[in-house]
């Protein structure tokens, strides 16, 4: 009889389980987050983007139109994607449900793709993926999506601007369980000398190189790819990355060093693992803000 009440107990603990990570796949948290810097031009101060990241061509159907009348009432200047919008695994490709949604953030913000590693195997491994790159991004094109490869660009207002980067790190600094240091001068080589007369965003997918990114010249680099760890425990944060890192150090949140900031999310959707506990699939609201030098008037 005891054993009969314990297996009870389990299963209904199992389904209770279960039925949490359900919800928090199917709803999608809204973070804020204030960035202050004196490298933030006058014309920049307030600058709103939201920030998506790993979707994983989940959300269809009413998930996704809440998240487009979540955005609406944001009224951001910019969406920014920091990858894995897409699903390419194991020969499978699925892109249908995020260029829907892309589209539809294209027709009302400006949106600025940086690419993840699906995005790049799918790119990279053409004798599995066969044309499936190409034709997602003649569909980002279509869209107005401006997709970042490894490219910068640059907004103006007057005297100030804004630089945006989007960084495809090569599939060497994905590998799992170890973490490769990265080559020195990497960075520069790939993406060229970062600018230092002006605020620099980065589209960095993986959030494992920080320190560089922010070294090479990144004010605030954006990222996702750890899925906020899986399984957020209290005290402990996030379960597992991607690369199979028990309690990654950066999987989710704010982090900080020498004055520059990463922001990493816990991404909106699942693809090898569907399981979400104490991680809610979420939006980035971004806000930059101005701060004044000492002695320089409002």
């Amino acid at each position: 009889m005891g054993l009969w009440i314990a297996g009870i107990i389990l299963a209904g603990l199992v389904i209770a389980l279960l039925l949490v990570s359900r919800y928090e796949r199917n709803h999608v948290a809204v973070r804020e987050y204030e960035v202050e810097s004196e490298a933030v031009g006058e014309a920049f101060d307030g600058y709103t983007m939201v920030v998506m990241a790993d979707l994983h061509d989940n959300g269809a159907g009413r998930r996704n139109n809440r998240m487009m009348a979540s955005i609406r009432r944001i009224h951001p200047d910019a969406v920014m994607v920091a990858g894995d919008m897409v699903m390419a695994r194991k020969g499978v490709c699925r892109y249908g449900e995020s260029v829907r949604l892309l589209r539809r953030l294209a027709f009302r913000y400006p949106v600025y793709y940086g690419l993840g590693n699906h995005e790049d195997r799918m790119g990279r491994e053409k004798e599995v993926y066969a044309s499936a790159y190409r034709e997602w991004y003649s569909e980002m094109m279509r869209a107005g999506v401006t997709v970042l490869d490894n490219l910068s660009l640059t907004i103006r207002d007057g005297k100030d601007a804004l630089t945006i980067t989007g960084l495809n790190m090569d599939r060497c600094y994905y590998h799992k369980f170890k973490k490769r240091p990265m080559e020195p001068g990497y960075l520069d080589r790939t993406l060229g000398v970062a600018r230092r007369d002006e605020y620099h965003i980065l589209l960095a997918h993986s959030p494992s190189y920080f320190e560089e990114y922010a070294a090479w010249g990144a004010d605030l680099t954006l990222s996702g790819h750890y899925h906020g760890g899986t399984v957020r425990l209290p005290f402990l944060g996030g379960l597992i990355s991607p690369n199979f890192e028990l309690f990654p150090r950066c999987s989710r949140g704010r982090y900080e060093t020498d004055g520059k900031t990463m922001l990493v999310s816990g991404g909106l959707g699942t693809h090898s693992v569907n399981l979400r506990l104490g991680n809610m699939s979420e939006l980035l609201v971004v806000r930059l803000k101005r701060r004044r030098r000492d002695g320089e008037r409002a």
